[in-house]
């Protein structure tokens, strides 16, 4: 009796696991969404959609009934009802976007590094736990500095180990400065910018010369955008201190950005909002950290 009760519960168990399947597509162009990031709004878990728009998670049955936040790069933001993702195609409104003329000018190379980063100065990371997609930034401010070199060349980003430069994608994103609430705000490049890692690489450069990117008057962010698709999935195992030393096994998402430290708030985007992020702790010396990202800066 005890033994069928015990696979009666663990069978109600597992039956309560369902597969949350469905895919994005444009409600204009009607071809996929790529790359959106999805999330439970009152839970950590999210997914990402795939090349193809589609995109699949496993989830308890019960979440079919909490909110999910939709967001993708020139799409209005969405939020539904986890059901109504489920084995259907959703189509994702188009932000207005207007195109901006870009002058093309003959320029003297000269070139300008902001915030440039040694090995030692990664002192840890934005990473890796499969929990919620999200969006970490750093804020560039204006300087006289700049006023030789006005032009954005390349985006910088470093990681941190070996573990957490394994070979993954991920997507750069620049935004404008709200200016009532200093949030990011509007994409600055309009274009799918998906960067590459290499386990051999500490950091990689990221050409964005042929946007002409003036550095703004007040300023401006750059976005590191984690993708949880199946490419920068993997797992890695840890030991427990104490009785028995028992081993565990957690999923993770890569890469892992390295992060320096700083005593500025940064901003964050998590669960469909920007969220402020300024953690000082004793083991960061009283610093919090922020993503370790450079600029290359030309005329």
């Amino acid at each position: 009796m005890r033994v069928f009760l015990f696979l009666l519960i663990s069978f109600s168990i597992q039956s309560q696991t369902i597969l949350l399947k469905g895919k994005l597509i444009g409600e204009v162009s009607k071809e996929p969404v790529v790359y959106a990031n999805i999330s439970f709004l009152e839970k950590n878990k999210g997914i990402s959609s795939d090349e193809e728009g589609s995109f699949s998670l496993e989830i308890d049955k019960e979440l079919l009934q909490e909110r999910v936040h939709i967001s993708c790069l020139n799409y209005n933001d969405t939020i539904v009802l986890a059901s109504d993702l489920q084995n259907k195609i959703l189509k994702l409104k188009p932000k207005n976007i207007e195109l901006e003329e870009v002058v093309l000018t003959k320029k003297v190379e000269r070139e300008f590094v902001v915030d440039k980063y040694r090995r030692k100065d990664i002192k840890s990371g934005f990473g890796a736990r499969q929990r919620n997609p999200w969006i970490v930034t750093k804020y560039f401010k204006p300087n006289k500095k700049h006023e030789n070199t006005p032009y954005v060349k390349n985006v910088i980003v470093y990681f941190t180990s070996i573990t957490g430069r394994r070979k993954s994608k991920f997507r750069i994103r620049l935004f404008k400065i709200d200016s009532i609430t200093g949030n990011p705000s509007d994409d600055i490049i309009k274009e799918n910018i998906i960067a590459h890692s290499r386990v051999r690489d500490g950091k990689v450069e990221i050409d964005v010369s042929k946007y002409n990117i003036e550095f703004p008057e007040e300023g401006f962010f750059v976005g590191l955008e984690r993708l949880h698709i199946p490419f920068n999935f993997y797992e890695y195992s840890y030991t427990m201190e104490g009785k028995g030393r028992k081993k565990y096994v957690a999923k993770a998402v890569s890469p892992t950005f390295g992060a320096a430290y700083t005593k500025d708030t940064i901003r964050i985007f998590s669960k469909g909002k920007w969220r402020k992020y300024f953690y000082p702790k004793e083991f960061y010396k009283g610093n919090s950290i922020q993503p370790a990202i450079s600029l290359t800066l030309s005329n």
